[in-house]
């Protein structure tokens, strides 16, 4: 199974047909800042490197449950998905290229990293890696890097209906990583992807409004730069998949983000 996920991160970054030039260039490293030793990994989208936690950017993988002070509840394959990244390291000898990008901490003050690691004579990007395995989303946010390579990386692996996205086929009713807005609970909050019809599309003084039946997203005015409004408008009537961290507000989930790579119609291909 590895070797197959291996093969399909490979095709990815190197040979796929369907793959632009711009976009296999967008897996590579723009500059890798060290070569270092990582230890190991303690979720399916961080690593530790030098006794300090760092989160790959534009990965996400499912959460881990945690039971302290208070309890989080887990989503499926989260233990597997942690699995598969030290599988992944410990098959390159814990050997990691670290290229950051325009913001290196987040509001944890942990580190934010593209990974990579060597396969023979290539340098291939782990964080795509990880995701071409299917046990992570591509994440969108404000850094920018590979995005195009993340996204293409997970559409590869949806394609190939492995991990995540055979539970998604086979047992809908995790809502997880996928949940249709109509049939929303209140547990499906967190990060996943909300899939629904853009009922209206609206402005006000703060924010870009666009709604599902049972799902708000929200465009806060800091990240209006970032997004064509005609772009948005043009969504109301349409099917889309948004990805983010939903949270409910008075017995409604809503959605805020920040880059057009979250809306599956607005993303460039």
């Amino acid at each position: 199974m590895l070797n197959k996920i291996l093969l399909i991160g490979l095709l990815i970054v190197f040979i796929s047909p369907v793959v632009h030039a711009n976009q296999i260039d967008d897996c590579q490293a723009i500059k890798i800042d060290i070569w270092t030793k990582a230890s190991f990994a303690p979720t399916g989208d961080s690593v530790i490197i030098q006794n300090k936690k760092f989160k790959l950017i534009g990965v996400k993988a499912p959460r881990k449950e945690k039971k302290q002070k208070f309890n989080i509840t887990g989503h499926p394959l989260a233990k597997q998905a942690q699995e598969r990244l030290n599988k992944l390291l410990a098959n390159h000898d814990l050997s990691v290229g670290v290229e950051y990008d325009v913001r290196q901490r987040d509001a944890f003050n942990r580190g934010l990293v593209h990974l990579y690691v060597k396969e023979k004579d290539k340098i291939l990007n782990l964080n795509a890696l990880m995701i071409a395995t299917g046990y992570a989303l591509a994440k969108s946010e404000d850094n920018q890097k590979h995005q195009q390579c993340y996204y293409q990386a997970e559409h590869a692996a949806r394609m190939e209906d492995i991990a995540l996205w055979s539970l998604h086929k086979n047992q809908p009713q995790l809502h997880y990583p996928i949940v249709e807005s109509s049939k929303i609970t209140l547990e499906d909050d967190a990060y996943r992807i909300y899939k629904g019809k853009i009922l209206s599309v609206s402005k006000s003084d703060t924010n870009y409004i666009l709604n599902m039946d049972t799902t708000g997203i929200r465009i806060r005015k800091q990240h209006w730069n970032n997004f064509d409004y005609s772009a948005v408008k043009q969504l109301e009537g349409k099917t889309v998949e948004v990805r983010g961290y939903g949270f409910l507000y008075k017995r409604a989930m809503y959605v805020k983000i920040q880059s057009p790579n979250a809306i599956d119609l607005l993303r460039k291909k």
